[in-house]
Order: structure tokens, then C-alpha cells, then sequence
């Protein structure tokens, strides 16, 4: 009986070895057959999937845009204007006016002639100091002088702004730098996992 089971044993113990080396035959035969569609996943996807991923990241960062901004706002402008300078004024005077003199002093008017009973009498007249004139003027002034102009002129006023402002923004200096440099920091373990693997399988 035992001489039987030993026979038994040794026998399941031979088809356990060949078994598995069958079995073993047949894994390493799939895996070199696998190795070659595997190597070409690295060598045409992988790597330049990664690639392209970087370019574009570090593209990001050296993105510009450029764009017009347009403007059409009122803007209020207030505030206090000095002048200190001469003006030179040079022009005519034009004057048309009725207005009224006072003599300062009596004044004699001779050689005038006045009627006394509906009689032309030769006489001169004396106007007293104080006596109102009534007089039109209508006369053409020369004026030519250099004033002294210094004042503050109060400057309160609302202009239209209507513009368009060209505008160029460079996202990498603009602030953009450190988060392209952290989305390719996330890469950097596959890329180098990736590049860690042969690119073929030599078989000496």
C-alpha cells in the first residue's frame, strides 16, 4: 500500500513538473510576444503623448496676448489752475454808448448864441461846476498794453474719453509661470518611469 502511494506521489509529482513548466513555457512565450506591441505603446504614444504635454505647458507660459480694449466713459477733471504770466492785450476799443459827464469846475462856453425874447443874442454861457452833460459817445479806442495776470482759476469739467488702449499681456511674467511649472512637475515621475523602459528587447 505505501509502495503504491509512493508511486502515486512520485508520479503526481513528475506531471506537476512538467505541468508547470508547460505552463511557464507558455507565460514567457505571451509575454515576448506582448513585449513588442508594449514597446511600440512606449515609443509611439507614450513619450510623445508626454512630450506634447510639456510643449504645450511651457507654450502656455510663453503665450502673449494682444487685444484692444475700447473706451467710451466720461471722465470728471476738477481741480485749481494757476496762472502767473504778463498778457499783452493789443486791439480796438469800439465804443457806442450814451452816458452822462459832470462838469468839475464852471465852465464857459463863448460865442454861443441864445434868444431872449424869440432874439438871437451873442453871449458866452457859463455852465456851473456840477452841471450833468448828457453826451453819446461813438469812438474807436486803440488799446496796446502788457498786464500782469496772476489768479487761480478753478477748472470743473466732465470730457468724454472715446479711445481704444492696445493691450499686450505676456501670461508667463503675468503670474502664469508657476502654475505651468507645477502642472509639469506632475509629470516629471511618468515621464521618467516612461523613458526608464527600453525601447527594445534584445535576446542574446
Amino acid at each position: 500500500m505505501k509502495e503504491r502511494l509512493r508511486r502515486l506521489w512520485r508520479a503526481f509529482v513528475n506531471f506537476a513538473i512538467i505541468f508547470s513548466f508547460i505552463v511557464n513555457g507558455i507565460l514567457v512565450l505571451v509575454l515576448l510576444l506582448a513585449a513588442g506591441p508594449l514597446l511600440q505603446i512606449k515609443t509611439n504614444l507614450l513619450e510623445p503623448l508626454l512630450y506634447n504635454l510639456d510643449d504645450a505647458f511651457q507654450g502656455l507660459g510663453r503665450t502673449v496676448i494682444r487685444t484692444t480694449v475700447p473706451v467710451d466713459q466720461p471722465i470728471g477733471i476738477q481741480f485749481d489752475l494757476p496762472l502767473d504770466q504778463p498778457l499783452d492785450l493789443d486791439f480796438d476799443l469800439t465804443i457806442n454808448q450814451d452816458t452822462t459827464v459832470v462838469l468839475l469846475r464852471d465852465t464857459s462856453i463863448p460865442n454861443t448864441t441864445v434868444y431872449l425874447n424869440n432874439v438871437p443874442v451873442r453871449t458866452t454861457v457859463v455852465l456851473p461846476a456840477g452841471t450833468p452833460l448828457p453826451v453819446r459817445l461813438n469812438m474807436v479806442v486803440p488799446v496796446e498794453k502788457t498786464i500782469p495776470v496772476r489768479m487761480t482759476v478753478p477748472v470743473s469739467q466732465t470730457v468724454p474719453i472715446r479711445m481704444e488702449i492696445p493691450v499686450t499681456i505676456q501670461l508667463g511674467p503675468a503670474g502664469l509661470d508657476p502654475a505651468v511649472q507645477r502642472l509639469r512637475d506632475v509629470f516629471v515621475p511618468a515621464r521618467a518611469l516612461i523613458e526608464s523602459i527600453p525601447d527594445s528587447v534584445r535576446f542574446r
